[in-house]
């Protein structure tokens, strides 16, 4: 009997599965609905890191597509920029030639900055495998609009998340958290100078991976506490310590740490970022302009007792948007619809 599906996307870490980032974590949660509800797919991994080396990653990639093609209906695509280019046109092909639907996927925000820097021949290759597969989803609402104009069977996919079991927290101690890669590009300096603005009665505290040349020493003159990485299992867990989630980044897609507070109810402190700006509003949190550290200080601070479970209960209500299982089950029905 054959398999209706091919998924094409990042797999997990052999040496080390713990260590995820984002779009591992969205195409492994799309196998995990495929296993809740029963539905038969195949898998060709594109995680280069779990290859000898990059060359055979694609030999081994493009030698499977010919083999498990022909075996299934469906052939669906989940990747970047550079899978866009240079395993995009390979698997399309195959698919034409044996008759099978193909449908892309692409994770992350900043597609048409890097496509619009791309070279004619690029953006021809873009062009074309978007015009030629059957749908084609994007991690946002301005992505949609823009590629649009190669495919009217282009849809909205946006990051998600599962909703949380958890009881959502009913006070509010001042306590704030970051939680995502320590760079100048995610706001890190104008948190730590908006944070000895603050009485010492607030809470700030910092959770990730140290890069930039940042270290953890760096944190001791500031009203603030780095407190190491944190392994993605942890991070509900973790943010239910806190009230409110600051990400004052310079730019994003749609953070994944944004649907995880947005799932236990938790507001947020963020840019005004085009991404950002679809993702929430002022009814569950505070949108500040990047770069100003008297516009976070001041959000830090509108916070208290009395708007807090209001801007919770908006956060909640956001969170729907986002909903592993309401998103995933319309990408299934598109792509079924659009075949």
């Amino acid at each position: 009997m054959k398999n209706n599906f091919l998924f094409i996307g990042p797999r997990k870490l052999k040496d080390n599965p713990n260590k995820t980032g984002g779009v591992i974590i969205l195409f492994e949660d799309l196998l995990s609905f495929c296993e809740n509800y029963n539905i038969n797919y195949r898998v060709i991994d594109t995680n280069k890191a779990n290859y000898n080396n990059r060359f055979f990653a694609y030999c081994q990639i493009l030698f499977a597509l010919i083999v498990q093609v022909p075996k299934v209906k469906t052939v669906s695509l989940h990747g970047t920029a550079n899978d866009y280019l240079l395993i995009a046109p390979f698997a399309l092909l195959i698919t034409k030639l044996f008759n099978k639907q193909f449908t892309l996927r692409k994770f992350a925000g900043n597609f048409i900055e890097v496509y619009e820097n791309y070279s004619d021949f690029q953006r021809m290759i873009i062009k074309k495998i978007l015009q030629k597969s059957s749908s084609n989803f994007f991690e946002t609402k301005y992505l949609v609009e823009y590629f649009s104009r190669y495919n009217k069977h282009t849809f909205w996919f946006p990051n998600v998340r599962h909703k949380s079991a958890v009881k959502v927290k009913n006070s509010f101690e001042k306590r704030f958290v970051y939680l995502g890669a320590i760079k100048k590009e995610k706001g890190i300096d104008i948190l730590c100078n908006a944070s000895n603005l603050l009485s010492d009665s607030y809470t700030i505290d910092l959770y990730g991976t140290l890069d930039d040349g940042y270290s953890e020493n760096d944190f001791d003159n500031f009203n603030i506490t780095y407190r190491g990485p944190l392994k993605h299992s942890d991070v509900i867990n973790n943010l239910l310590l806190y009230d409110v989630l600051i990400l004052p980044s310079l730019r994003e897609g749609y953070p994944g740490v944004i649907i995880e507070a947005l799932s236990i109810g938790m507001p947020i402190i963020a840019t005004n970022l085009p991404s950002i700006e679809e993702m929430i509003d002022n009814s569950s949190s505070v949108l500040i302009d990047p770069l100003n550290v008297v516009q976070l200080k001041e959000a830090i601070l509108s916070f208290d007792e009395n708007n807090y479970q209001k801007k919770s209960q908006a956060a909640l209500k956001q969170f729907e948007n986002f909903d592993t299982e309401i998103q995933t089950k319309l990408f299934f029905n598109r792509m079924q619809t659009h075949a």
